[in-house]
């Protein structure tokens, strides 16, 4: 089989992930639309946080009143092009957390305390990236379970459930992303390690981030 030039390849992304493509073009209007004087960092995390919060919406709305076959319908339609994605959701989400660094250095240098508004953007912004990570691996996990075919490929191994659907997906990712490890579900296939792996370490990192954040506040409170 052919493949596809590059142009083609662009656009085919583009066209089976509108919501993604929307939440981004108003994430950058909200940044290109905020006042000069507000800093980049600050402008940066509201449009990312403006962004991201309507692709949970709208990712959230379309997941919780899917059915299985839609579900498998979805998930025929994509290509080795969400492995690009997932790459590039988790290089925002971490360049997102840098911002956040840079805006309490910059707003409280030395012994000066960050205002309270920006250490509340910052929670802000730690809770939506937190969301819009998992909510993206949820999604490639139900995509790598399905596969393109007419069989599930599997990988995962849900009790008492041959044909999972989105929220036993959110269910199986969330946990991971609150705990950092696996529930009562098997991995079982090594795709599904790899990005289990993956999302283990990012878990880490935010919740080693949410700590640091917590113990800014309650300095700052004193």
């Amino acid at each position: 089989m052919t493949a596809l030039p590059v142009h083609r390849r662009v656009w085919r992304m583009i066209r089976l992930r509108p919501r993604l493509v929307i939440a981004t073009l108003v994430g950058l209007a909200v940044w290109g639309l905020l006042p000069a004087e507000h800093r980049p960092s600050t402008r940066g995390l509201i449009g990312w946080n403006a962004g991201a919060m309507l692709y949970l919406v709208t990712s959230w709305v379309q997941m919780l009143r899917a059915d299985i076959a839609s579900l498998r319908r979805r998930a025929a339609k994509q290509d080795e092009a969400e492995w690009i994605v997932l790459a590039l959701a988790i290089a925002a989400t971490l360049v997102s957390l840098a911002a956040i660094g840079i805006e309490l250095h910059v707003s409280g240098p030395g012994d000066q305390k960050p205002p309270l508004s920006h250490l509340g953007l910052a929670g802000l912004t730690i809770a939506i990236s937190w969301a819009f990570i998992h909510t993206v691996i949820t999604l490639h996990y139900a995509r790598l379970f399905y596969g393109t075919g007419s069989k599930p490929v599997g990988g995962l191994e849900f009790p008492k459930t041959v044909e999972p659907d989105y929220a036993d997906f959110l269910y199986f990712s969330f946990t991971i992303g609150a705990a950092a490890q696996t529930s009562d579900v098997a991995v079982s296939s090594r795709a599904m390690r790899r990005v289990v792996l993956v999302q283990t370490i990012l878990a880490f990192l935010f919740n080693t981030t949410i700590l640091a954040l917590a113990i800014n506040i309650g300095a700052s409170l004193i």
